[in-house]
């Protein structure tokens, strides 16, 4: 699919993804990927169907020997110039097939998530023994490395390594919800990421990232603008501060928990958080059977969700952009004015290819206006 200096390779296969064959490549007419700092990332690739001669027919015969079939591994890969970047590595998990009529040509779309569906087949009961919350995510990782999911998992910052004869940490569902309900416990993040290199991807577990700046988005600026429409909103009534109390299960007191002020560094010059006042949301704590610092997390972490109350929403040129946008990480705006110019942090993206197309409409969001630098970088930063 060229676009504008712009090539999208679509690998698949049962076990180890392969381009898809030249006339089978020639009839994909878009591909979808939606990936968001929340959700697992949805692909969506849709194919041309149609009878085009009749030994060019990709029919419901040919359908059955196609490798874009349910559970199979699927790779998305754009490469601007030279530069290769994995969109998406994830497992099919619908086909639909709609016949042409009258009115228009049939279609075949293949829909899948990311490789986070291989961890969320199987409910498991099974005991840890010995094993604290950072070697069990290890230990649950260790069963995805045939399956091209590599580890990269954070130490927590405080352990408590149980003893045996004192409890053993058990699982009581799929090994996703083990690592997600792990990560809640200290405030952590457990998602897939896709890449770096095709047919491999990573499963991060570890406190949430806001780090790296990718090239800025520009709002009318001339021939350097890259964004197609832009709009802000606020969210007045959404920072808030958690408090309550736990009886430490470990030394059976009554412990009060408080989180207040965010940990995170302020991407704006006035924080909504910091104006709002005795205004602010009070959310009480309702952590029973966890420890005082799995707690203090727990409430921490919900305080620092709830001050991104600013809100960006558009649409973004791919080619003109001449990078993919990706959601976890920070992005530059220029061109906004100074209420709006500044880092933001990318909370979702949704991108869009077809033959001469490329465009990523994204939702972006901050803890206030103003930018806390002098300029914000054009091209990608760490």
């Amino acid at each position: 699919m060229p676009s504008l200096g712009l090539r999208l390779t679509v690998l698949t296969g049962s076990t180890v993804p392969v381009p898809l064959p030249g006339p089978l490549a020639a009839r994909v007419r878009s591909v979808q990927v939606t990936e968001s700092d929340e959700d697992r990332s949805v692909f969506t690739v849709t194919l041309d169907a149609g009878r085009s001669s009749t030994d060019g027919a990709l029919d419901p015969g040919a359908l059955a020997a196609s490798p874009l079939r349910a559970f199979a591994r699927v790779v998305l890969v754009v490469t601007f110039g030279a530069l290769p970047q994995v969109l998406a590595d994830g497992i099919v998990t619908e086909v639909r097939w709609t016949p042409g009529d009258h009115t228009g040509e049939a279609t075949l779309s293949v829909t899948g998530e990311d490789v986070s569906t291989l961890m969320d087949r199987t409910e498991r009961d099974v005991e840890h023994p010995g094993l604290d919350d950072y070697p069990q995510v290890l230990a649950v990782l260790a069963r995805y490395a045939a399956d091209g999911i590599y580890p990269l998992a954070v130490p927590t910052p405080a352990t408590d390594p149980p003893l045996p004869i004192d409890r053993i940490p058990t699982q009581h569902g799929t090994d996703l919800e083990h690592l997600v309900t792990l990560a809640r416990r200290h405030g952590y993040a457990a998602y897939a990421l896709p890449g770096p290199t095709p047919g491999t991807s990573r499963f991060y577990w570890g406190p949430p990232v806001r780090a790296g700046v990718q090239g800025a988005l520009s709002v009318d600026l001339g021939p350097e603008t890259n964004v197609v429409s832009m709009s802000f909103r606020a969210q007045a009534w959404a920072p808030v501060t958690v408090s309550g109390a736990i009886v430490d299960r470990r030394t059976d007191t009554v412990v009060p928990v408080v989180a207040a002020v965010p940990s995170r560094p302020p991407l704006s010059a006035v924080p909504l958080w910091a104006s709002a006042g005795a205004q602010r949301g009070e959310r009480r704590l309702r952590d029973p059977g966890s420890d005082a610092i799995s707690a203090q997390a727990r409430a921490q972490g919900e305080v620092d969700r709830s001050v991104d109350a600013v809100v960006a929403e558009g649409e973004l040129d791919g080619a003109r952009y001449g990078a993919v946008l990706r959601p976890r990480a920070l992005v530059g705006v220029r061109g906004a004015g100074w209420s709006h110019d500044g880092l933001w942090y990318v909370r979702r993206v949704a991108h869009t290819l077809a033959p001469g197309s490329f465009r990523q409409a994204f939702t972006l969001s901050r803890d206030g206006y103003g930018s806390t630098l002098p300029a914000v970088p054009v091209t990608a930063v760490g």
